[in-house]
């Protein structure tokens, strides 16, 4: 059992919980998930969770959240559904740190697909910078193909030329400082992500800003959608 009281486990987030579960399911070797959940019921420890069933069930929510995300596993060579084994993942998962593991959740979920691919392995590995220079080189390439920009426009100055008032890319019927605020993140975003790691070597020691840049790209292409299909309608 996680040697936290019960009214600990009900204040803690579900993903801290759960990984002081793995930590505790490696660590006791145990394989059936219904008999670690049992063991709160039992109260072995004297913790409160046998008086408390709602403890019980932030538990069991925990474990619950580490079978989504890849963490534990129903073990193949069991035919009990409650066997479970911790998956590499899990495994590495305990290496890492809260913030790793919530930049990793938060790329694999909710990465824009046309760069999710290209951007999500390098981000697992680590290649920060990597990640980010492919993620906005996307956008880049994009915002290129849908203004019908040759490539010898490029940067900065692409950005304002295609969502400038009256640019390929500016909404007709938005008002002034819509245009104006569109324009501005998009020559922003490329002038503090793209530009430095095109230039230079750049260190996003940071995980979580890591993340964040990577899915200020996803969120540019998911606007890049919207522009898409404006310009699209007839």
């Amino acid at each position: 059992m996680i040697e936290i009281s019960a009214t600990e486990a009900l204040e803690m987030p579900v993903d801290e919980l759960a990984l002081l579960a793995l930590a505790d399911i490696v660590k006791t070797d145990e394989w059936n998930e219904y008999n670690y959940l049992n063991s709160y019921k039992h109260d072995r420890l004297g913790l409160g969770y046998q008086q408390n069933p709602k403890a019980r069930e932030a538990i069991s929510e925990a474990t619950g959240w580490l079978r989504s995300q890849g963490m534990i596993a129903r073990a193949p060579a069991q035919s009990a559904d409650a066997a479970i084994f911790v998956t590499r993942w899990g495994r590495q998962a305990l290496k890492s740190s809260l913030a790793e593991i919530r930049a990793v959740h938060r790329i694999q979920v909710s990465l824009h697909s046309s760069i999710h691919r290209k951007v999500r392995r390098q981000f697992l590995l680590g290649e920060y910078e990597n990640a980010i220079f492919v993620a906005m080189k996307s956008v880049e390439v994009r915002v290129r193909k849908l203004a019908g920009y040759g490539d010898e426009m490029i940067g900065v100055p692409m950005m304002t030329q295609a969502f400038k008032s009256g640019g390929p890319l500016a909404d007709p019927v938005a008002p002034a400082g819509e245009v104006e605020g569109t324009m501005a993140l998009f020559r922003g975003a490329y002038a503090v992500l793209r530009n430095p790691s095109g230039h230079r070597e750049v260190s996003f020691d940071d995980v979580t800003e890591a993340s964040e840049a990577v899915m200020t790209a996803s969120l540019l292409m998911h606007m890049l959608d919207k522009i898409e299909a404006r310009i699209a309608a007839p």
